[in-house]
This record gives C-alpha cells, sequence and structure tokens, in this order.
C-alpha cells in the first residue's frame, strides 16, 4: 500500500512539473495564426489565408505571394515552398504572410485560364485592399513576392499600383515575354536530350514554338491551351521601365525554364549602362528554377532536392532591408 501511495504522489508531482512546460508549448503553438478570408476582386471571391505571429502588438508589414502557371499552382502544391522560405523564417520576424487562390482554383471563384496577367495583377492589389480590413497590418508596407509566372505578375503589380505596394520579389520571373520563354524551356529541353549547341537549339526551339502556337490558336478553347493564347503576347518592357519601388529580381544559374543569361542580357538592353537605383538581381549559384540545389540538366527526383538556405537568407534579408 505504502508502494502504491509513493507511486501515486510521484506521478501526481511529475504531472505539476511538466504542467508549466505544456504552457509554455501551447503558448508558442498558440503564438502562430492563420486566418482565412474572401478577398473580392471584379466580382469574384478570392480564397486565402494568413498566417502572423498573434505575440506581435506592433503593426506587421504584410508579403502577399503569388504562385506560378497553370492548374498545379495552388496554395496545396506550393505549402514546402512557402513554409521553407516565408513561414519559417518571415513570420517569426514580424512579416504577416498573405496566400490567395487563383481565380476557380481551390475554393476561389472565377475561371483561372480566362484570366490575364493584367487581371493577376488586379487580384493581387484587391487582396492588399482587403487586407486594409485587418488593424494589425501596416498598410504602408505591402509587399509582393511571386514565382515563376508569378514574378511577371509582380512586375505589373508594382508599375501599375504604386500606391499599394512598397516592393517586391520576383523569384524565377523572367525579364523577356512569354514567346521567348517557351523558346528558353524548349531548347534547354534540346540541348540535355540531343546535345545540341546552344544556337542550334534556340533555332529549333524557335520553330517548335511557331508551330505549337499556331496549333493552339486554332484548338486553344480551354484549360491551359487557352491560358496560353492569352497571355501569348506578353512582354513586360513598358512594365519593368514603370516600377519606382524596391524590387529584387532572384534567378537560378542552372534554371531550365528561365534563363539568367536571357533575364540579365534583356535588362541590359532595357537599361543601357546601369539598372535603376531600385532595382536589384541576384543569381543563385547551382540552384534551379524552385531554388533548389541541382546540377544543369538534372534527370532524378525533384522531390529529393534541398531547397537553398542561401537564397531563403537572401530573401529574408532584402525584406528586413526594406521594412520601416
Amino acid at each position: 500500500m505504502l508502494k502504491q501511495t509513493i507511486a501515486l504522489m510521484m506521478v501526481v508531482v511529475a504531472s505539476f512539473a511538466s504542467a508549466p512546460a505544456q504552457a509554455d508549448l501551447a503558448k508558442a503553438t498558440s503564438a502562430i495564426e492563420r486566418i482565412p478570408f474572401k478577398a473580392p476582386s471584379e466580382g469574384f471571391l478570392l480564397d486565402g489565408y494568413m498566417v502572423r505571429d498573434n505575440t506581435i502588438r506592433s503593426k506587421q508589414p504584410a508579403i502577399i505571394f503569388l504562385v506560378g502557371s497553370g492548374t498545379g499552382s495552388t496554395l496545396k502544391n506550393y505549402q514546402s515552398t512557402t513554409e521553407f522560405f516565408f513561414d519559417h523564417s518571415l513570420v517569426e520576424q514580424g512579416f504577416t504572410m498573405v496566400f490567395f487562390d487563383k481565380r476557380g482554383l481551390g475554393h476561389s471563384e472565377g475561371v483561372w485560364y480566362n484570366t490575364n496577367f493584367e487581371q493577376r495583377a488586379l487580384d493581387a492589389r484587391n487582396v492588399a485592399l482587403h487586407l486594409r480590413e485587418y488593424d494589425f497590418i501596416d498598410h504602408e508596407q505591402v509587399f509582393v513576392v511571386g514565382h515563376s509566372q508569378g514574378g511577371w505578375i509582380v512586375q505589373i503589380a508594382l508599375a501599375e499600383y504604386p500606391e499599394v505596394f512598397a516592393g517586391g520579389i520576383s523569384m524565377a520571373g523572367p525579364t523577356f515575354g512569354v514567346r521567348r520563354q517557351m523558346i528558353n524551356d524548349a531548347a534547354s529541353i534540346l540541348q540535355c536530350k540531343q546535345g545540341l549547341s546552344q544556337q542550334e537549339a534556340e533555332h529549333k526551339a524557335s520553330r517548335q514554338v511557331r508551330r505549337n502556337l499556331f496549333f493552339i490558336s486554332l484548338v486553344g478553347w480551354k484549360g491551359n491551351l487557352r491560358q496560353l493564347n492569352l497571355i501569348k503576347d506578353f512582354e513586360p518592357d513598358a512594365y519593368l521601365k514603370a516600377i519606382h519601388q524596391p524590387f529584387l529580381m532572384m534567378f537560378g544559374e542552372n534554371d531550365p525554364l528561365v534563363s539568367p543569361v536571357w533575364s540579365l542580357d534583356e535588362l541590359a538592353r532595357l537599361f543601357p549602362g546601369n539598372l535603376p537605383d531600385n532595382m536589384s538581381y541576384y543569381v543563385a549559384a547551382g540552384e534551379e528554377h524552385s531554388f533548389k540545389i541541382a546540377p544543369t540538366c538534372y534527370q532524378g527526383s525533384w522531390r529529393e532536392l534541398s531547397f537553398s538556405t542561401t537564397s531563403r537568407d537572401k530573401i529574408s534579408q532584402w525584406l528586413i532591408e526594406q521594412r520601416q
């Protein structure tokens, strides 16, 4: 009986001793808050959510993230990317992360493939305006960050809505147009699979893209083909020249979809001499389109590749420097 009593007392003491630790754990977990929202844009409701540290009492700058192309660019598909580059680093630095699904994806209303780039930028602007309903957001410090096609949208958003966005980052977003990007993609495949020289690959890819676009013009009524018909003539020149806010362009050295060489050549053409003071670029050594570490012509599993801590630190450092 005595042994049972002592054992019971030890359990009780242990439970009291662990209570503060459990309370601290609950407090740490509850600090990160996920807030769902519905933002109106051109008659549609865009479904999204915010991630913030609710223990921070001062107003928080916000970062709106813009996904890339196609139906795979839902919040769910980008979860590992956004958690690595933003949620696990910038939220604890006092930023509120803002994510939303494109029109017609997830629970957002509309049709994604009927939405052009300018409408995507307008959606980003309307989400930013919706943030003004939340008193914990610093409405003068709303940044926009986009990956791949989302990088083009960042360019438009900064150029068209300078009163809304304080600055932005393009992650693997081209500085050239859609047709040129398609040639870039096709030429990379030809170089890797057929061993063609760059000149040979570009020439063959150009013909291939012309044929594909002609075919798409005849049959592209919905889905990816409809979207491509809508955006195929997009060129970013005018938007890039109209950006006056802080703007960082990030490129992967081994990116087969968006060549950093082509991108920098285009910037040199647009801005002879030097880039404007508000613009900067960063080429991530040994990284591919998603800023994972990979060699040129990588053929293995993309899931096994690791995201780059160097690029993550670059993003965090730049955003923290812009915060007023």
